[in-house]
């Protein structure tokens, strides 16, 4: 059953940071803490409906623990479980009025107007280790394996191996997908090109690795976050990464709404149990 719970939330104090400068503090809300949410990984904005979904879970296995919360875009948490009963729900995306959801072992669709999952697609080979899922307007669904190094892809009803490459795509983790790219982070930052499937390093100076969020910042360069120091970055098309915050709470995967200029991130700390929905004020110049 569903927890309902109002968190009101004043109005959004974020610090602009003027051409991504480096060194200033970022101020951020902080919606939802104390909810009760649960290790916090992802978040995704629907934009049709107004609302943003954060996934939740316990430890990264099947089971039944792990729940997505529901937000509406002036901060109050509408529903701690809208969709509860899952595994370990971990990357989302939204299309056709679906969401969908990477939970450990299958990837699975939820219908936005019920609230209920109506799909499931299992893993190709057992222990893949799901990660996160993209889908470009060509409605094209990718799915990243981190075990295997590999980008799924689903044709028909069955996630197959796409692209696989246990250097340039190790660890894979964030993905992103236009019509003609999908931008994979994990170790490294890559773009395979999807009618070849070439891939390409996205370099950056200095260098960004272990990376979990990415999304584009609206023009042509990239918001990221990464797990290994968790810090909070900006990639230019030249090539030139700007830290813009590290330390503290975690970073989960992340979204950057360029309409708004809002960047939302789940954020938490696993000793002290807090976990949020962190949202940033960006402002390009």
């Amino acid at each position: 059953m569903a927890i309902l719970r109002k968190v009101v939330i004043g109005f959004l104090l974020g610090l602009p940071l003027k051409g991504f400068t480096q060194g200033e503090q970022l101020r951020s809300e902080k919606w939802g803490k104390g909810a009760g949410m649960m290790n916090v990984e992802s978040v995704v904005f629907d934009t049709k409906n107004n609302n943003l979904y954060v996934s939740n879970g316990e430890n990264y296995a099947p089971g039944t623990k792990g729940f997505i919360s529901k937000f509406n875009a002036n901060g109050e948490l509408d529903a701690l479980k809208w969709v509860d009963k899952l595994s370990r729900p971990t990357g989302m995306a939204i299309h056709n009025d679906q969401l969908w959801v990477v939970d450990v072992d299958q990837l699975k669709v939820i219908d936005l107007t019920i609230g209920k999952v109506v799909k499931s697609y299992p893993e190709p080979v057992e222990h893949s280790a799901l990660n996160d899922v993209a889908i470009n307007p060509k409605g094209e669904v990718f799915v990243t394996a981190s075990f295997e190094h590999a980008v799924f892809k689903l044709e028909g009803d069955t996630l197959k191996f796409w692209v696989q490459d246990k250097k340039r795509l190790k660890w894979a983790n964030g993905i992103f997908a236009t019509d003609h790219e999908v931008w994979v982070g994990g170790a490294w930052f890559s773009a395979i090109n999807i009618d070849t499937k070439e891939i390409r390093e996205i370099k950056s100076n200095p260098p960004i690795q272990d990376i979990d969020g990415l999304w584009p910042d609206g023009k042509v360069g990239y918001i990221l976050s990464t797990v290994d120091g968790s810090s909070l970055w900006h990639l230019d098309a030249q090539g030139k990464s700007t830290l813009l915050e590290q330390g503290g709470d975690y970073f989960g995967d992340l979204q950057y709404v360029p309409e708004n200029t809002l960047l939302y991130v789940p954020r938490g700390d696993h000793k002290e149990k807090r976990y949020y929905l962190a949202v940033f004020k960006l402002e390009q110049p």
